[in-house]
C-alpha cells in the first residue's frame, strides 16, 4: 500500500485496488484494502486479548506483555499512517486519526484524534521497551526485544519531527552495539545472512513466508511484475556508476521495464526494522537537533555513503552543514529504502514539516487522496462513523 501511493513506479499497469490506491483516487472501495486493515486490527485485537489474560502469565509475564504492547503499538502506528493525515496536518494534531482499541471490544469504536494515537504508541512502546529481555531468545532477533521497542520509538518520534527524541532513541539503539551494517547488499533480504535486523519475522520453508507479498508484486527475474519504476527515478538511483546499490535494479531482466531485484528469491527473511533505518533517522535527526549531534549525524551519513561506493570518495567533510546533511539523509533514505514502504510516508512527513511538496507525481502532500479510506464495514457497522473525504490529488 505504501509503495502504491509514493511517486517511484508507472501506473500504466496496475489494475482495480491497486491502480485506486495509485491514483491517489480516495473511495470506499476496494477489498485489498480492507484485507490490509482488518490484519492490522487483528493483531491489536490479538494483543489486547493477550493483555487482559495477564493474570494467567506466570515466569514469562514481562515478556508476554511487552510482546504484546510492542505489536499493538506497530498496529495501531501503521493504521494512522495509512488512514489519516499525519502528524502536523493541524497545530495541536486534532484531526482525526484511527479506531484507537486498547480494550477487548467487539462494539464500534470511533476514531481518536492522531494526538491520541500517537499518545498510546508512545506509552505501549516505553511500556515494552522496559519489560521486554535485551537479548532475543536465539540471538537473531527473530523474537521482540527493548531494541525492538526502542527502534520503534525512534520512528515514531521521526515521523513527528521531533528530532531531538528521535534522535535519542536511534542512539541507544546503535550504541548498544548490538547490529552492524551488512556489507553485501544481498544480505537485509535473506535467509539468516543480515546483522542489521532489530526485529526480523523468519522465513520457514514450507510453513511460513513473511515476504511472500513482496515477492509477488515484485519479482523480476521469472515474469514481468506490476511495480516497475519510472525512467525519472530509475535514472536518479543508477546515476553513479560505482554504486553498490545498483545490484537492486535492472532493465535487462525484463528488457524495456526498469525493475526492482531486492525480493528476486523464493524465500527470505522480513526484517520490520532495521540498522540502516535506524542510523539515517540518527542522521536526520541529529542535523535537524544541532549541537554536538550534528558531527554524528555526520559520521552516520559517511557510513552510509562509504559502504554504498566503496570508498570515501563522496563523503561529507567534517564541517558540512546540516542542511547538507538533512538533504544527504533524504536521498540516501531513498536509495537504500526502496521498495520497503518508505517514500509515502516521507512525502508526507516532510510536506508537515516544512509545507514542501516534494511528490514527483505532483500531489500536495495533505490532498485526500495520500490517505486511505476506512472499510465501509465500519460505517456500516455505526453510520456515526466520519469517514475520510472522498477524492483524489489530482
Amino acid at each position: 500500500m505504501n509503495e502504491l501511493l509514493g511517486d517511484e513506479y508507472l501506473g500504466d499497469f496496475f489494475t482495480g485496488d491497486y491502480s485506486e490506491v495509485y491514483k491517489r483516487q480516495n473511495s470506499i472501495f476496494g477489498g485489498t484494502r480492507d484485507d490490509y486493515y482488518k490484519k492490522a486490527y487483528a493483531v491489536v485485537t490479538r494483543s489486547n486479548i493477550i493483555l487482559s489474560k495477564l493474570n494467567l502469565a506466570t515466569t514469562q509475564r514481562n515478556l508476554v506483555e511487552g510482546e504484546a504492547k510492542l505489536f499493538r503499538a506497530i498496529g495501531h502506528f501503521e493504521m494512522v499512517r495509512m488512514f489519516a493525515q499525519p502528524w502536523g496536518y493541524t497545530p495541536d494534531n486534532s484531526h482525526l486519526g484511527i479506531p484507537l482499541r486498547t480494550t477487548v471490544d467487539i462494539n464500534p469504536v470511533q476514531r481518536s484524534t492522531v494526538a491520541d494515537v500517537y499518545a498510546q504508541v508512545i506509552t505501549d512502546l516505553k511500556d515494552a521497551e522496559s519489560l521486554l529481555p535485551d537479548v532475543a531468545a536465539d540471538g537473531t532477533f527473530y523474537t521482540a526485544t527493548k531494541w525492538a521497542a526502542k527502534a520503534y520509538l525512534a520512528k515514531v518520534y521521526f515521523q513527528q519531527n521531533h528530532f531531538p527524541d528521535a534522535f535519542s532513541a536511534a542512539n541507544d539503539v546503535i550504541t548498544s552495539q548490538k547490529f552492524s551494517l551488512d556489507t553485501n547488499y544481498t544480505n537485509r533480504f535473506s535467509k539468516g545472512l543480515s546483522k542489521e535486523g532489530i526485529l526480523v519475522i523468519r522465513d520457514s520453508i514450507g510453513a511460513f513466508t513473511p515476504g511472500g507479498g513482496l515477492r509477488d508484486n515484485f519479482r523480476s527475474d521469472i515474469s514481468i511484475p506490476g511495480f516497475r519504476f519510472t525512467t525519472q527515478y530509475y535514472t536518479v538511483a543508477n546515476a553513479r556508476s560505482v554504486d553498490k546499490r545498483k545490484v537492486w535494479y535492472s532493465n535487462t531482466l525484463q528488457p524495456g521495464y526498469n525493475v526492482l531485484t531486492k525480493y528476486n528469491k523464493n524465500n527470505f527473511d522480513l526484517p520490520l526494522v532495521h540498522l540502516t533505518e535506524i542510523k539515517l533517522i540518527r542522521a536526520e535527526a541529529g542535523a535537524e537537533s544541532g549541537g554536538a549531534n550534528l558531527a554524528t549525524a555526520i559520521t552516520d551519513i559517511n557510513d552510509i555513503l562509504t559502504r554504498a561506493y566503496g570508498s570515501t570518495t563522496f563523503n561529507l567533510p567534517a564541517t558540512a552543514s546540516a542542511a547538507s546533511v538533512i538533504t544527504n539523509a533524504r536521498t540516501e533514505r531513498e536509495f537504500e529504502m526502496v521498495g520497503e514502504g518508505n517514500r509515502a510516508q516521507e512525502i508526507k512527513r516532510i510536506g508537515a514539516r516544512s509545507g514542501q511538496n516534494i511528490d514527483r507525481r505532483g500531489s500536495v502532500w495533505s490532498c485526500n487522496g495520500f490517505v486511505l479510506q476506512f472499510p465501509k464495514a465500519e460505517y456500516d457497522a455505526n453510520q456515526s462513523f466520519q469517514l475520510n473525504p472522498e477524492g483524489g490529488c489530482f
